[in-house]
């Protein structure tokens, strides 16, 4: 069950930032920061050994889940660099 939650989450499917208007850009930026840190502070919360299944799923895929997002917010701020530009 959870390889496929997983394998859900992190499907390279293509996104169209280039699409988005500069005001989605900044917004989709915004979301994206924030769920970042939400991320990390989650990670805070499960640092010390996990108790549950449930909290052991979350240890180990919230920092893949971290990287997508961070691959993500580098190319919405390229896509809205270019979308200032022109």
């Amino acid at each position: 069950m959870y390889d496929n939650v997983l394998y859900l989450i992190f499907e390279e499917r293509p996104m169209a930032y280039g699409k988005l208007s500069e005001d989605g850009l900044k917004t989709a930026i915004d979301q994206t920061k924030e769920a970042i840190q939400r991320g990390q502070d989650l990670l805070k919360t499960v640092a010390e050994k996990p108790t549950t299944k449930g909290l052991e799923l979350v240890a180990a895929s919230t920092p893949l889940l971290i990287e997508k997002l961070e691959q993500d917010l580098a190319k919405l701020e390229k896509a809205l660099a270019k979308k200032s530009k022109a």
